[in-house]
């Protein structure tokens, strides 16, 4: 574990120490702060940073789709093959990818698992964060002790997670442009948004906090990996999903549910302590809640889907046991 942290704050620190390009101060920083589109020094010192970020989840996105994923997608679909030769008629219906060539099957598929790839990434590179700073007195109650100073106040540390944040959503958002749907595109704009909020500073202490949310992505990224490469019909595998499958719902209630909707608790406990502080934001408040408040009713409705597949599931496999 030592090792992984070492490589990981390497890593980090490496893209947070590259110099800003000359050109970026003179045609980007410069065009920002004299038609006060940015007038926040954290987002304009940290702003090619972000990009570097963005730059850096784009060169394993690049990596994963030339190099990591196709010799998985060609074995699984020669997995595919053979069993469409072992399934009737009836059946392949069902299995067969009627509508899609096996060419653009193949792009298709290496280039959703590239993306689930990034997704996993920058899981690790904010969690890491921020895990760092929540379970580290020092770093986090000791300095954010009351309602102003979580609103208000800003470390290095909390800084570093709002900048991993930005570039990922801000990466997200182009590549969805390509692959995805609007919504996708939506989502990450939104995300980068509530991050550079809390970048300005504003409620920086809760950009670790709200991080939490990705505890259950690598079991969601997991699951649709399991689902989209491994051998289908393999009961040591359905077993592994399964159990995957029940982890992702624990976390996805504990860090979503549980934890999610306490601390937008907190989150409107705190502004309304420093509602009459010159510094309070309303505008920025408003986003900041009504779009956690979203973000929490949206996890509700996605987990009770979740509870009501994994049901249907387990009837169905009780059912066959049953005929068998």
């Amino acid at each position: 574990m030592n090792k992984i942290a070492s490589i990981l704050d390497r890593t980090m620190d490496c893209l947070l120490e590259l110099p800003q390009p000359v050109i970026f101060k003179t045609y980007v920083l410069d065009v920002l702060q004299s038609n006060n589109l940015v007038s926040s020094p954290a987002i304009l010192n940290n702003l090619h940073s972000i990009i570097y970020v963005a730059l850096f989840y784009h060169m394993w996105f690049l990596i994963a789709k030339y190099i990591i994923f196709p010799p998985f997608v060609k074995l699984k679909m020669q997995w595919d093959q053979e069993e469409e030769k072992n399934t009737s008629a009836k059946t392949r219906k069902h299995k067969l990818h009627k509508h899609q060539s096996p060419k653009k099957r193949y792009n298709s598929l290496v280039i959703q698992c590239s993306i689930h790839f990034i997704s996993l990434l920058q899981c690790v590179f904010v969690l890491y964060p921020s895990l760092s700073i929540l379970l580290n007195p020092a770093k986090s109650s000791e300095i954010f002790y009351d309602s102003e100073a979580r609103v208000f106040g800003t470390t290095r540390d909390t800084e570093v997670v709002c900048i991993f944040a930005i570039g990922y959503f801000l990466w997200d958002s182009v590549i969805s442009m390509f692959y995805s749907s609007i919504a996708f595109v939506l989502h990450g704009i939104v995300s980068a948004a509530v991050y550079f909020i809390g970048l300005k500073p504003y409620i920086q202490y809760y950009a670790p906090v709200f991080m939490m949310f990705e505890l259950s992505n690598p079991f969601l990224n997991f699951r649709w990996f399991g689902i989209k490469l491994l051998p289908s019909n393999n009961k040591f595998i359905d077993y592994l999903l399964l159990f995957n499958n029940l982890l992702l719902m624990i976390i996805f209630f504990l860090a979503r549910i549980v934890y999610g909707w306490f601390q937008i608790g907190m989150i409107v406990y705190d502004y309304y302590t420093v509602r009459n502080d010159p510094r309070f934001i309303l505008f920025d408040s408003v986003v900041i809640v009504g779009g956690n408040l979203i973000l929490d009713v949206l996890n509700a409705i996605w987990l009770s889907t979740m509870v009501k597949v994994a049901i249907k599931l387990l009837k169905g496999e009780k059912k066959a046991d049953k005929k068998d």
